[in-house]
C-alpha cells in the first residue's frame, strides 16, 4: 500500500512527544514491512528539508509562520491538504486528532482518511484543569479536532477507554471506532550510563511531562509519607517541567517535602538512549496520571522489567492487572498513592516478581505485532471503499 501519515513533530525535534514516537516507530515498521511510507511533518532546523528515513520519506512543510496559534494552526491544516494533494494518490491516509491537521482534507479527501485518537484537546484541557482565556482561545483547536474525527473513513483508538470517552463526548459511534493499540519496539537497549549523579542511591522514578493532568501533584502530595517510611530512597523526575500556573512542580514538591527536599531529584527531558538506563535502574516507576489513554511510558517501563503504580479508570488497567503486573490506585488519591507506593516497597522480592511479570506483559504490545494488527485494519478500511472517489474530483 502507498501511506501518508501526518504529524506535526517527527524526530529529530527535540519537542517531539508521543505522537512523534508513535509515528517513527510505526512508519518504520510498516516501511520494513513493504509498504511506501510517506511522513507528512514541519521543517525544522535540525531537519529542514525532505529525506529519506529508514526506508519512509519524510515531507517537510515549512512553519506557517502566521500568528496568533490559532491561526496558525488552520493554515497548517491548509498546508497539509494541498501537500498530501501534490505528492500524489495514497491509498490512505492516518493523521492523529490532535489540532485537526487533516481537518481540511478531511473535507475533499482524495483517499480514505484515518483519523488516529491521542488525546483531544478538550480532554487535555480538562485534566489540566484549564480554564478563563486558555480555554476560549484552545475553541477553534478542539472543533478542528472533532470535525476532523467525525469526517473520517475510519477512526482508531490506542485503548478502549479512549475510545469510549471521545465516543460519547463527541457523538460518534462507538462501534466504529477501532482499537489499535501503540506498539513497543522490542528490545530496548538500555544499555547506557545513568545520568551524572546517579547510581548510588536507590530512587522511585516519574518520567514525561510535568503538568497537571499527569498526577503530579499527587504524587507530590503522597511523597513526604513514602520518603519518611523508606530512609534512602529518592524520588527522580525526568522530563520538561510545565508548572502547575503558580510556580513550577520542582517549586511545589521541594515545597511540599520540606527538610526532605534534597532527595527529589529533576532532571530534563532525556533521548532515550540516556531515559531507557534510568528506567531500568529504578526501584520502581510511578505514572499517577489523573486519566490516561494508552501510556507509551507505561509500555517502556513494564519492557524494562520495572512494575509500575499507576491509576484506574482509564487506560492504564488495559495494560497493568493491579498486583500481577503492577498496581492501579485512584486517580487523585494521594493517601491510596502513598499506601501503594509503601506496600509495594515493603516486599523487594515480590516487587521484583511484579516486574518480571510485567516485562513479560510488555511483549504483548511489541510493535511487530501491532503494525501487523494495523495493516490488517488498514486492509478492513480500503476495501470497504473500494470505489472511493473524492467529493473533490466527483464535481
Amino acid at each position: 500500500m502507498r501511506i501518508a501519515l501526518v504529524t506535526r513533530e517527527f524526530p529529530p525535534t527535540r519537542q517531539a512527544g508521543g505522537i512523534a514516537t508513535y509515528t517513527e516507530k510505526t512508519s518504520r515498521a510498516l516501511a520494513g514491512a513493504g509498504h511506501e511510507v510517506h511522513v507528512f511533518s514541519e521543517a525544522h532546523p535540525l531537519a529542514d528539508r525532505d529525506e529519506v528515513h529508514h526506508g519512509v520519506t519524510v515531507h517537510r512543510l515549512a512553519d506557517p509562520g502566521v500568528r496568533p496559534r490559532e491561526a496558525r494552526t488552520v493554515r497548517r491544516a491548509i498546508d497539509v491538504a494541498r501537500a498530501l494533494r501534490r505528492h500524489g494518490r495514497f491509498d490512505l491516509v492516518q493523521a492523529c486528532e490532535w489540532e485537526g491537521e487533516a481537518a481540511f482534507y478531511s473535507s475533499f479527501p482524495q483517499a480514505p482518511l484515518i483519523t488516529r485518537l491521542a488525546t483531544p484537546r478538550y480532554l487535555v484541557d480538562r485534566l489540566n484543569q484549564t480554564g478563563g482565556w486558555n480555554h476560549r482561545r484552545s475553541a477553534i483547536v478542539r472543533m478542528m479536532e472533532r470535525w476532523q474525527a467525525r469526517h473520517s473513513a475510519a477512526v482508531f483508538s490506542p485503548s478502549a477507554a479512549l475510545a469510549e470517552v471521545v465516543a460519547r463526548d463527541w457523538g460518534l459511534d462507538r462501534a466504529r471506532i477501532k482499537v489499535v493499540p501503540t506498539g513497543i519496539d522490542l528490545p530496548l537497549e538500555a544499555d547506557g550510563p545513568l545520568p551524572p549523579g546517579l547510581g548510588t542511591d536507590p530512587y522511585l522514578l516519574y518520567f514525561g511531562r510535568l503538568e497537571t493532568r499527569k498526577g503530579l501533584k499527587t504524587w507530590m502530595d503522597a511523597l513526604p509519607e513514602v520518603l519518611r517510611l523508606n530512609p534512602g530512597l529518592d524520588a527522580v523526575f525526568a522530563g520538561d517541567d510545565l508548572g502547575t500556573g503558580r510556580e513550577t512542580f520542582a517549586e511545589y514538591g521541594r515545597g511540599r517535602c520540606g527538610d526532605m527536599a534534597h532527595r527529589l531529584r529533576f532532571l530534563p527531558r532525556l533521548p532515550q538512549s540516556a531515559l531507557f538506563p534510568l528506567i531500568r535502574s529504578a526501584r520502581l516507576v510511578v505514572l499517577p496520571s489523573r486519566w490516561e489513554s494508552l501510556a507509551n511510558a507505561c509500555l517502556e517501563a513494564m519492557a524494562l522489567g520495572r512494575a509500575v503504580v499507576a491509576t484506574r479508570g482509564s487506560g492504564f488497567a488495559e495494560t497493568i492487572e493491579d498486583g500481577v503486573t503492577g498496581w492501579l490506585v485512584p486517580p487523585d488519591d494521594a493517601a491510596a498513592l502513598a499506601g501503594a507506593v509503601n506496600g509495594a516497597l515493603a516486599d523487594l522480592a515480590r516487587l521484583d516478581a511484579v516486574g518480571a511479570a510485567a516485562g513479560r506483559r510488555a511483549h504483548d504490545f511489541s510493535l511487530e505485532c501491532m503494525v501487523d494488527r494495523l495493516v490488517d485494519t488498514y486492509q478492513e478500511v480500503v476495501e470497504d471503499r473500494p470505489d472511493y472517489v473524492s467529493r473533490a474530483t466527483a464535481t
